[in-house]
């Protein structure tokens, strides 16, 4: 379905009626304007911001393509270990630079400068195939690529066709005089379009219903295990900042709100109960302990809770339960035969 040129027209605003989009462009551009005039340093904040940033259009484009409010840039878009599918285009910019640096001795500037032409044509489909599947090697898949494009139909050249006009313009502003930041500020915005048209074609075709893109490789049960640990991580270095900064219950309650989602609650506390004794003070996780002692008893888990009791006590011989658990406490140890726990919880 071919878009009409009023929806062409209200796309290349879109961006800047979104508060959102503008903020996170603003925010890169001046990240990037730092990095390049920061000598060695600046190499350092490029490879940082980089895969962020690109991580961050990608999830523009998902959000465009389902119709969902832009996303604005947090922390999690800066941590590498995050949805390593989202890096692909790393690799793409980087193949495209260097090929451009070797390409130009031997075909002349001319004939980069039409291989840049062709990549504007392919690059959006490319990035809706990553966008869609999640998987880097269909994104470079032409046969995918193909798919992509039949299945937009005349409606995605708007968008390559927008990036080469635009692109025309920029070389006439530059030859022109105008400042370089400005001309780096709108090609910004120029990037920015370039994922939120995409997302737009692909809503408007319900081309990720339709799209006929094989699935990537589904995770294995050692993936799903690490990308829960690798979550849980991230909700008890949260909780650390709370609880180091005196706020014990804010980071309690940050761990909760996490807990109430988890499929198998009693592995989760758990899990919590040893990370958080790692930290430099074993008092968190005592009081933590509470709690979850006070949740064995309730699910009848007597082995488990004696264990906790054991661990607790040698980590701290002063510490107790509850007041509302400690009768229940009593009563199991003394009707497993546990004297040595009875003796430390009576002193």
């Amino acid at each position: 379905m071919a878009m009409k040129a009023t929806e062409v027209g209200r796309e290349l605003l879109y961006p800047l009626t979104d508060t959102a989009i503008v903020i996170a462009m603003i925010f890169f551009w001046l990240l990037f304007g730092l990095a390049q005039n920061s000598g060695l340093l600046g190499i350092v904040l490029m490879i940082i911001l980089m895969p962020a940033y690109l991580r961050y259009l990608l999830y523009l484009l998902e959000a465009r393509a389902n119709n969902r409010s832009a996303p604005a840039p947090d922390m999690a878009m800066f941590n590498p270990a995050d949805n390593f599918w989202s890096l692909a285009p790393v690799v793409l910019i980087a193949i495209a630079v260097w090929a451009g640096i070797l390409l130009v001795p031997i075909i002349s500037l001319l004939g980069v400068m039409l291989i840049g032409v062709a990549l504007m044509v392919v690059v959006p489909a490319s990035m809706a195939v990553l966008a869609i599947t999640h998987s880097p090697a269909e994104s470079l898949n032409p046969a995918a690529i193909l798919r992509m494009v039949r299945a937009c139909g005349a409606a995605y050249f708007a968008v390559p066709i927008v990036l080469i006009a635009m692109s025309c313009v920029f070389a006439g502003l530059y030859m022109a005089g105008v400042p370089l930041f400005l001309i780096d500020l709108a090609t910004s915005y120029q990037i920015v379009l370039l994922f939120t048209m995409t997302g737009a074609v692909l809503y408007a075709n319900k081309v990720a219903v339709l799209v006929d893109i094989p699935d990537p490789v589904e995770p294995t049960t050692d993936d799903l295990a690490r990308d829960l640990d690798h979550e849980r991580q991230k909700v008890a270095n949260h909780a650390y900042g709370f609880i180091s900064r005196g706020n014990r219950q804010g980071g309690f309650a940050h761990i909760r709100q996490w807990l109430e989602n988890e499929a198998v609650v009693e592995e989760a506390y758990q899990w919590f109960f040893h990370e958080m004794l790692k930290w430099e003070s074993a008092d968190p996780a005592l009081f933590f302990a509470q709690d979850y002692l006070a949740l064995l008893l309730e699910w009848k888990k007597d082995d488990e809770a004696l264990k906790l009791i054991a661990r607790c006590l040698h980590e701290n011989a002063r510490w107790r339960p509850l007041p509302e658990n400690r009768d229940d406490v009593n009563e199991l140890a003394a009707r497993h035969g546990r004297e040595d726990l009875l003796t430390q919880l009576r002193n």
